[in-house]
């Protein structure tokens, strides 16, 4: 099959962002699919580079509408040319509606949108996603409580892809005194800050509890800020953080808070006790409570259920164990681009009748 990506590209492997892009395209061509991408964002970045980014914001806007025209050019010439099977965008939420109505138009391809955050939340949306929604062939989300919203705005199949674990990506490799040092602790959160998030994490600052991420936020006086331990960690990093942590803690963003996030299998993945805010999801689709891992539903069981698991070390590795093998038997990236594939090849039979690109 052939397949167009639409997504980021740049790979800052020794820096605060990562894509998974690299992920993506090795798995797919080891599934023996033919691979390209249309970087969708890659055009906004030049204005940094250029050390423009204190242009006023009415030229900043400007600018980035000419960025977004050039990548929906770009994407439409690529597919013509090209001519995919599927074209799977990942959000891409500059990518206009006529442009998903033109591809119909002159392609055969399969046309799939997979979201990694809610389509409806202010920060995560545009008016063209919105209106694309009803003309993709699938649109996946990672939470099932999205689905009746999708179909009331006409979207011809709503595909449920939880968030996953990348085990390519988290290779921590021999970790050192020091490192097991820099990145020991009791509790870890790795995470960007928000109020949700730090209401509930100051009911640990009496625990050994270390934060990775970005916290400007908070005064100076907060106690969270002794916590902090760093900004932004690559994948080898983190993967370090969470074979050096005992508990891994996961507070969802509000956008999300009903479902899942990465954290919840990059955490599992990694053999990590994972102590997660409750959603029926987590807690009875996806994981097991109590046997692959822990929830918590208030500020009062996540102390309760920090203080009994850091003193039942062995109960605790068994929980991890097992929350370990559930993802990478059902939840790795692997499982959920063979089930797009799937979905690609089920719509080419609605077309065609044929079962074979």
């Amino acid at each position: 099959m052939k397949i167009l990506l639409v997504t980021e590209t740049w790979d800052m492997t020794t820096g605060p962002f990562e894509t998974l892009y690299p992920f993506y395209s090795a798995i797919l061509t080891g599934l023996r699919h033919e691979v390209r991408v249309v970087d969708h964002q890659q055009p906004h970045l030049h204005l940094w580079k250029l050390g423009l980014g204190g242009l006023p914001h009415r030229l900043k806007w400007i600018y980035y509408k000419a960025c977004d025209r050039l990548v929906n050019i770009r994407l439409k010439q690529t597919a013509q040319q090209w001519q995919p099977d599927l074209v799977l965008l990942f959000k891409s939420e500059n990518i206009s509606w006529q442009t998903i109505v033109w591809l119909k138009q002159n392609t055969q391809a399969a046309i799939f949108n997979w979201s990694h955050d809610n389509p409806f939340w202010f920060s995560n949306t545009s008016i063209h996603m919105l209106r694309s929604i009803s003309l993709y062939d699938g649109f996946g989300v990672i939470t099932k409580i999205l689905a009746p919203a999708l179909y009331t705005i006409d979207c011809k199949r709503v595909e449920y892809l939880p968030m996953f674990f990348t085990p390519e990506r988290f290779q921590p490799g021999e970790i050192t005194a020091l490192e097991r040092e820099k990145f020991g602790c009791d509790i870890a959160f790795v995470g960007n800050g928000a109020p949700n998030r730090a209401e509930m994490l100051r009911h640990l600052v009496d625990f050994d509890l270390a934060i990775w991420g970005r916290w400007d936020f908070l005064s100076h006086n907060d106690p969270l800020r002794a916590k902090i331990r760093g900004v932004q960690l690559n994948g080898q990093d983190y993967a370090k953080v969470l074979s050096c942590c005992k508990i891994a803690v996961n507070v969802l963003n509000l956008h999300n808070r009903y479902g899942n996030n990465l954290r919840t299998f990059e955490a599992t993945g990694m053999g990590t006790f994972l102590l997660t805010e409750y959603t029926q999801e987590q807690a009875e689709e996806l994981f097991v409570e109590g046997k692959e891992i822990e929830c918590y539903r208030s500020p009062q069981e996540l102390r309760d259920k920090v203080g009994y698991y850091l003193y039942h070390p062995e109960e605790r590795e068994r929980i991890a164990k097992a929350g370990q093998l559930r993802t990478l038997r059902e939840h790795t990236l692997k499982h959920r681009l063979q089930r797009i594939i799937e979905v690609a090849e089920e719509t080419k039979t609605e077309r065609t009748g044929q079962s074979k690109w």
